[in-house]
């Protein structure tokens, strides 16, 4: 075997170790079979061949080829080749997304319900993860508001510019009102501790005082206790009681009942009453005027007294 020969084996062999290195790279397994199934996208964001079918975060397949529809307005066909063991249903659904934060793409296969399989070649229903686009289209306003917040920050920023002199005079003086109180202090030391000798003098007295309050507390409360005892019902049922007589009082006398309702309802009465005191006056005005007629030695008879009351007239 001459040199020329050996070298063209070792190239072929070096050729086909490349060719298979790379699709074993690429996620192209020469020793397992697989079916093939098709996926139609609006949009495929970056998709591209050999990029991985996932289930469940492990790599059951890969994308074997990728194609433009421009009869079906430009949808893309994905081709997808899976692992042949595995049984998809028809409500298999193929998701494309991300993978990680970096953004790499893959297909994402959901078998959906196994008990109505699809046979090889039929296409998966297609949806697409926004995943973090979505979310930073959601964060947008987010964003916008930082913007706006850091544009006035700056504003503000260059209006303190220059007040750094200001700053640093009213820092200096208000080290100086500082030092001027601890001076003020210090000079009133003596006073400040007098003060505050004769508080705490006073809050002694206080307390001395609030313990004098006890025991008169201590009356009110057994006061307010006696009070509670009262049977305040039984009283208030007492005076309702009282008020209910009066009130059948008073209707008896509305009614022209008893005594006391004659007396104020019949005239009879109160004409014999007013003659009675009228009758009583006279007497009286008799009496004061002729004492001799009822308290003489041996008094006067009826005859001997009308005679006087004539003597009287005719004088």
């Amino acid at each position: 075997m001459n040199k020329e020969f050996k070298v063209g084996i070792i190239g072929f062999v070096s050729l086909l170790m490349l060719y298979f290195g790379s699709n074993f790279l690429k996620g192209i397994d020469f020793l397992s079979s697989t079916k093939r199934y098709y996926v139609v996208y609006d949009n495929v964001d970056g998709l591209i061949v050999s990029n991985p079918v996932m289930v469940n975060g492990y790599s059951v397949g890969r994308v074997s080829k990728i194609n433009i529809l421009q009869e079906l307005n430009n949808k893309i066909l994905v081709t997808l080749e899976v692992d042949d063991d595995l049984i998809l249903g028809d409500t298999a659904i193929a998701t494309l997304g991300s993978i990680d934060l970096l953004g790499s793409k893959a297909i994402i296969l959901s078998f959906g319900s196994t008990s109505n399989p699809i046979e090889e070649g039929d296409t998966i229903k297609s949806d697409v993860d926004r995943g973090l686009s979505e979310l930073l289209e959601s964060a947008s306003p987010i964003t916008d508001n930082l913007s706006v917040t850091i544009s006035r920050l700056n504003d503000l920023l260059l209006g303190l510019q220059g007040s750094g002199n200001l700053i640093s005079t009213t820092l200096n003086n208000l080290n100086n009102v500082l030092d001027a109180a601890n001076s003020v202090i210090d000079t009133n030391k003596s006073n400040l501790s007098s003060t505050l000798e004769n508080l705490k003098i006073l809050s002694e007295n206080m307390n001395d005082k609030i313990d004098k309050l006890d025991p008169l507390l201590s009356s009110i409360q057994t006061t307010f206790d006696d009070l509670n005892k009262i049977h305040f019902d039984k009283t208030f049922n007492q005076i309702d009681l009282l008020l209910s007589s009066m009130n059948n009082v008073f209707d008896d006398i509305e009614n022209g009942e008893g005594t006391l309702s004659k007396l104020l309802k019949e005239d009879s009465l109160y004409n014999n009453l007013n003659k009675t005191v009228i009758d009583l006056d006279k007497l009286l005005s008799h009496i004061n005027e002729n004492p001799k007629h009822f308290f003489a030695p041996l008094g006067k008879n009826s005859k001997k007294i009308k005679r006087d009351l004539k003597k009287k007239k005719i004088n």
